[in-house]
């Protein structure tokens, strides 16, 4: 067994068929470790890694063949070295899925939220197993219409692709689906579902039905449950469900009003639940409507009354609980769902969020790696973690992954203004749905300007449209110190601290905060910070964090250490 699990060298039609790899993340998955593993060995063990120098900063690629020649030369010293050598009873790793939007063979414009619809639907059905690992309905959505699979298995790093068709006749619908083998394109199973279109989730659960019959996936009592508790009561409920779903990942805040119909029509129906209060803390935070926080932490709690096991419900109650003062409870909790969820990508993303509100930034990095190796497509927050860490070309480069002010600001932390302005300019003109978005983006292009009355105005601004929301508090005193508003930034500083974003590691490295640190009010906000990071820290250590993700905690310190 090679390093990561990996069992043997790849053929040369594989290292063909993978050819250029653009990032870390991509050799990472191709060696099946982690980013920090792989930057390690091209530090110490001379991985051939190459790096191609842009205006803006430089960016990291390789290639398989040589990465498989690397491989081979130092198989032996890496196991030797990664404790592997010794003879141990192999375990098959999970398989890895993606359902592809399902196309209609005639367009049906009528119904044609199906086509994203019902994939999702799959897919979260599928989601919930240990042994088989499921692409995000997001990243499926990229290749709609796609129909060269080698390029989906290569990009979405997947062993087997499910594509299907839809043909409506009447009030008859027919579902069609083929599991297709990613790399050589062999089919592997074939089905056809036909039946009534308001009874569409009878489809739905029949296709889940024969994957998981086909593919022989062993169910613990857990994953039965997922598969059986979760069943709308009527057709109405569903399609209002199948409807907001497609308006959803796009941030509409027209899903939300769907997903309220689909409640009244089916109040236990625990998935409906679960992505309304996902679209109420969006809209809340974002948007500036704190209304609806009351309104996501109730149908949180109805979801997990409902199906307590949810993973969509756990994974999404993270990230209120974090601007709601409970970031410390999140983590704990998602760390004891890591023992019997141990394959949930999303799980590991929620984890890099909370434990970097508790200020366990290497923690948050071992969790975006974890989160990574599942799903080497998998969105995670860990560029504020990077950039609080100070490692300003990693938080740029993860950046990129998601649309956030991070990205402008790494830049001007590298000395790189102008590429700050271009990007915070570029950023600027995207168009959001929500308010605090776009007041963001705007001061970040004010401070790039070097518009010093026009970014305090505009962070003031930012700091009235924040009703829940720590992080992006700190964030807001950082550039008030960064601006020399000191008595302000202190001000907003405290109040991120006391509402819920206790990084204290973060307190004593930020640059932009050294204005403030020799005021007596900013040693009584670090004081407080200290306290609730030693506290999370003992949480973190009590609940099997360390064996969880591989990341001891460092102790908290002083700033004058």
């Amino acid at each position: 067994m090679g390093p990561g699990g990996r069992s043997q060298t790849p053929s040369p039609a594989d290292a063909q068929a993978a050819g250029r790899l653009s990032s870390w993340k991509e050799i990472a998955a191709y060696l099946d470790t982690s980013v920090r593993t792989v930057q390690r060995w091209e530090q110490t063990e001379g991985l051939p890694v190459h790096r191609h120098e842009h205006a803006s900063v430089a960016t990291v690629y390789a290639y398989a063949s040589e990465v498989d020649a690397w491989l081979g030369s130092r198989r032996k010293q890496i196991e030797r070295d990664a404790g592997v050598l010794a003879p141990q009873k192999a375990v098959a790793p999970p398989r890895r899925l993606i359902v592809l939007p399902f196309r209609f063979i005639q367009p049906d414009p009528e119904i044609e939220y199906l086509s994203f619809g019902l994939a999702d639907a799959v897919t979260v059905s599928l989601s919930g197993l240990d042994s088989l690992m499921v692409r995000s309905s997001l990243v499926a959505a990229r290749y709609a219409g796609e129909t060269d699979l080698q390029r989906i298995a290569r990009e979405a790093v997947v062993d087997m692709i499910l594509t299907g068709t839809l043909l409506r006749s009447g009030g008859e619908l027919r579902v069609s689906v083929q599991l297709v083998e990613a790399t050589s394109g062999r089919v592997m199973s074939s089905q056809t579902e036909q039946g009534e279109l308001r009874n569409v989730f009878q489809l739905q659960d029949r296709v889940v039905g024969r994957i998981v019959d086909f593919l022989a996936l062993p169910l613990n009592a857990r994953e039965r449950r997922i598969l059986s508790r979760d069943v709308p009561a009527s057709s109405a409920a569903y399609e209002y469900y199948l409807r907001a779903n497609e308006l959803a990942y796009d941030f509409d805040p027209a899903a939300r009003d769907l997903y309220i119909r689909c409640v009244e029509e089916d109040p236990h129906y625990a998935p409906a639940w679960a992505r309304l209060g996902r679209c109420c803390r969006i809209i809340a935070k974002f948007g500036g409507d704190p209304e609806n926080f009351s309104r996501a932490e109730a149908a949180f709690a109805r979801a997990l009354e409902l199906s307590p096991d949810l993973p969509l419900a756990h994974n999404q109650l993270a990230y209120l609980e974090a601007d709601s003062n409970l970031a410390d409870r999140a983590m704990v909790r998602l760390l004891l769902r890591a023992k019997v969820a141990r394959n949930d990508p999303e799980l590991f993303a929620g984890l890099v969020h909370v434990c970097r509100y508790c200020g366990l930034l290497e923690a948050s990095v071992a969790a975006h790696e974890q989160a990574c190796k599942l799903d080497p497509t998998v969105r995670t927050s860990v560029c504020h973690t990077y950039f609080l860490l100070g490692d300003y070309r990693q938080a740029l480069e993860t950046s990129r992954e998601i649309l956030g002010y991070i990205g402008p600001l790494a830049l001007m932390s590298l000395g790189m203004e102008q590429e700050a302005l271009a990007l915070a300019r570029r950023m600027e003109g995207t168009s959001t749905h929500f308010p605090l978005v776009a007041c963001t983006f705007s001061c970040a292009r004010a401070l790039a300007e070097r518009a010093r009355t026009e970014a305090v105005a505009l962070t003031e601004r930012a700091i009235g449209l924040i009703t829940r929301g720590p992080e992006e508090l700190f964030q807001m005193a950082r550039h008030l110190g960064y601006l020399s508003e000191c008595d302000r930034a202190l001000v907003v500083l405290a109040r991120a601290v006391d509402e819920g974003f206790f990084c204290y590691p973060g307190l004593i490295r930020d640059p932009w905060l050294h204005s403030l640190r020799a005021s007596p009010e900013f040693e009584a906000i670090l004081q407080r910070a200290q306290e609730r990071h030693a506290k999370a820290v003992r949480a973190f250590v009590e609940a099997g964090g360390q064996r969880i993700l591989g990341a001891i905690p460092t102790p908290p310190t002083t700033a004058s250490d």
